[in-house]
């Protein structure tokens, strides 16, 4: 094969957050007797907590912060009463038991499984992201799953990258190591600061605009093994 190790984002590379999120986000607010515009309260939503995971990522708020405050200001926006805190229990204890893969990715890790190693490197809180993979299916033919909130680092700093090659007791060799995930400011770029290869995963067919240039771009998430 061209590469020793495959590194995979895990939401909307290998697993379906959007759908996971839409339908969490849709119980907590019946659970919690919001009622309205549920497609426009989600979307509210989503660029709030979109904002805070960037600040997050740039070290400029805490994940305890955020994990809240998301929930905080999203009422807020919306003229809404519940409780913030309430709303956060309720949504972590929710996501785990709504997992749905992306299409292909169970076929291309039990392919690769016994191959190559396959990890997992993720933005995202521990508890939930385990919960998650287990759930998924997908964890059999995990080597390793590097969490954010675990290593203290997240997507795009390198160091998520040297703590992962530590704990997996390997030399640096970016070279013969793929990264393969949606973001391309947070996989892509990230891959780019450790000299490594990155595969966009590109389903939408969206157009980069940035100057973030990954080496491969794919729009099945099977299609992996024709750059092997």
């Amino acid at each position: 094969m061209k590469y020793d190790l495959l590194l995979f984002d895990a939401d909307d590379t290998l697993l379906d957050f959007k759908r996971s999120e839409n339908i969490s986000f849709q119980i907590i607010l019946k659970k919690n007797g919001i009622i309205g515009d549920i497609e426009a309260f989600h979307e509210s939503y989503k660029i709030i907590n979109d904002l805070l995971w960037s600040q997050h990522a740039e070290g400029l708020v805490s994940k305890d912060f955020l994990k809240v405050e998301r929930f905080r200001k999203f009422l807020e926006v919306n003229n809404l009463e519940a409780d913030p805190i309430q709303l956060c229990d309720d949504y972590l204890e929710t996501l785990p038991s709504q997992v749905f893969l992306i299409e292909g990715a169970t076929e291309l890790l039990k392919t690769l499984h016994g191959k190559i190693p396959l990890v997992i490197v993720t933005n995202g809180i521990g508890s939930v992201q385990h919960k998650r993979l287990l759930n998924s299916g997908l964890k059999p033919f995990i080597e390793l799953m590097v969490i954010s909130d675990e290593c203290g680092f997240s997507k795009p700093d390198r160091r998520i990258f040297d703590y992962t090659f530590d704990l997996l007791n390997r030399s640096l060799l970016s070279s013969r190591t793929l990264m393969i995930g949606d973001r391309l400011e947070t996989d892509i770029l990230g891959a780019r600061n450790i000299a490594m290869d990155s595969c966009w995963f590109n389903p939408d067919k969206f157009n980069n605009t940035t100057n973030i240039s990954p080496t491969y771009e794919i729009q099945h998430i099977i299609d992996v093994l024709n750059i092997l």
